[in-house]
């Protein structure tokens, strides 16, 4: 599995541009990647190792409750469908 430093600048990008491909406006992507940058920051914090796949897994979760599409396309991350 891939190891991956937490980057909470390259994490907001791609929660910013996935909205943007399902055309979130862009006001509420911001708020939804402020504040799901922040809770995976603290689930992150501390962590010795991260995985790609971990990563994403828990970025779909927080995503989850503001929107669930966007959630799934982090849930479905480089999987073939």
């Amino acid at each position: 599995m891939a190891r991956v430093t937490f980057s909470r600048r390259v994490l907001k990008r791609d929660i910013l541009r996935e909205a943007k491909v399902l055309k979130i406006a862009p006001g509420s992507a911001a708020a939804i990647a402020d504040i799901v940058v922040e809770k995976v920051a603290k689930w992150a914090d501390g962590r010795g190792e991260i995985t790609e796949k971990d990563l994403d897994r828990v970025v779909a979760e927080k995503i989850r409750p503001y929107n669930a599409d966007l959630a799934y396309v982090f849930k479905e991350r480089d999987k073939i469908i």
